[in-house]
């Protein structure tokens, strides 16, 4: 393993805990949303409906991105966003379950977030984030090098 490139072996480490993370994100979004439909919005108009539905999920794209480039960028206040997300995604469809939705969708939409917490919060994705830290005041160093000459 130590002939790969640092990248490589970067990678091969902390990216899968990384995408992990995206995607129950955005598994968590778009239950939420969907479940919302069915259930907060059943007496809807279904043109608004559908209206209301894409605008919810350009928002929650919007968010998701926005955090996890941060965290890219070494942004260390980003992962409360992230954390926020998949918080409120769970938060909203808790109380789902008085409509009696079928158990496996409901399932899926409460254990979307959880995993995605659990991921965030798991010790890989915790030494990436640091590693990102690093780099970016490696990176703020030769900068403010570079405009001190």
């Amino acid at each position: 393993m130590n002939d790969f490139p640092p990248l490589t072996r970067y990678l091969t480490r902390y990216f899968p805990v990384f995408m992990g993370t995206i995607f129950m994100a955005i598994f968590s979004g778009s239950s939420a949303v969907s479940l919302a439909g069915v259930t907060y919005l059943r007496d809807v108009d279904p043109e608004l409906k559908s209206s209301y539905s894409g605008l919810a999920i350009l928002v929650l794209v919007a968010v998701i991105v926005f955090g996890n480039v941060m965290i890219a960028r070494g942004r260390p206040w980003a992962t409360a966003l992230v954390a926020g997300y998949l918080g409120c995604c769970l938060l909203f469809v808790l109380p789902m379950i008085q409509y009696h939705l079928h158990v496996l969708v409901y399932g899926s939409a409460v254990l979307f977030p959880l995993l995605g917490l659990l991921l965030l919060n798991s010790k890989r994705h915790r030494e990436m984030r640091q590693k990102l830290l690093e780099v970016r005041r490696l990176r703020e160093a030769v900068i403010a090098k570079r405009n001190a000459r």
